[in-house]
């Protein structure tokens, strides 16, 4: 839970700072894309393998990949649906709630090794401070009163402690009930949003150099880092 409370205090820093700035002209795109490599790293060299090693590399890749797709069709059609309709508040806070959620409940399924513990808790912080900023300014610039945004910016990202909390109960009682098959589903649901967490970040600027350059540097670390860890090196 310490992870998961200081990634929520991060976003909660980056709300407080969205909610209160009139106009942004610039995310930290860099930081989002260091921490989209650290994520996509640690999905398909980390998550992944650990996947194949109870289910196999082919149901592993089918099923992360399955996921990603999926997501990244939701996202299509989330942004087709809000600029035919014009606004952002319903559907993106839905899926901002979904994914605080996600954020927390991966922090609990996936630990255990301290490199991928780091990797992790460095990925998503670098992910969760920009995603609370844009979430606050969002908020702000969508709702009439300041409270209002910030009652609903503060409670999505306090999701992130609910995942976290229950996630222990929730896998003792699905692997109880489901076997491994449990645990490879969740971790394919994880590694899946890590995947399309590393495209959601560097994919609206891959034109720019530098942005590429954050993405496949932390990328490649942790892929040094998962050959470390295997004895490959």
């Amino acid at each position: 839970m310490a992870i998961a409370s200081l990634l929520t205090l991060l976003a909660l820093a980056g709300v407080a700072a969205g909610l209160f700035m009139a106009h942004v002209r610039f995310l930290p795109v860099h930081l989002a894309a260091a921490g989209g490599g650290l994520l996509f790293g640690l999905s398909l060299f980390w998550v992944v393998p650990e996947i194949a090693e109870s289910a196999g590399h082919a149901v592993a890749w089918s099923l992360v990949v399955a996921v990603c797709g999926a997501l990244v069709f939701a996202d299509r059609v989330l942004l087709h649906e809000i600029e035919e309709a014009g606004h952002v508040v319903g559907p993106l806070l839905a899926a901002a709630a979904v994914h605080s959620f996600v954020d927390g409940w991966s922090v609990r399924a996936i630990a255990g090794n301290p490199l991928k513990d780091a990797a992790l808790a460095l990925g998503l912080a670098l992910h969760k401070a920009p995603e609370g900023l844009a979430l606050g300014w969002i908020c702000r610039r969508s709702l009439p009163a300041i409270w209002e945004a910030a009652a609903i910016s503060v409670s999505i990202e306090l999701l992130t402690l609910v995942g976290a909390a229950i996630e222990p109960a929730a896998s003792r009682s699905g692997t109880a009930a489901f076997g491994p098959w449990w645990t490879a589903g969740v971790l394919s649901v994880i590694a899946g949003s890590f995947l399309f967490l590393g495209l959601h970040a560097i994919l609206p600027n891959r034109k720019r150099p530098s942005v590429i350059g954050a993405f496949v540097g932390t990328l490649v670390l942790v892929a040094c880092a998962s050959l470390v860890r295997t004895g490959a090196v």
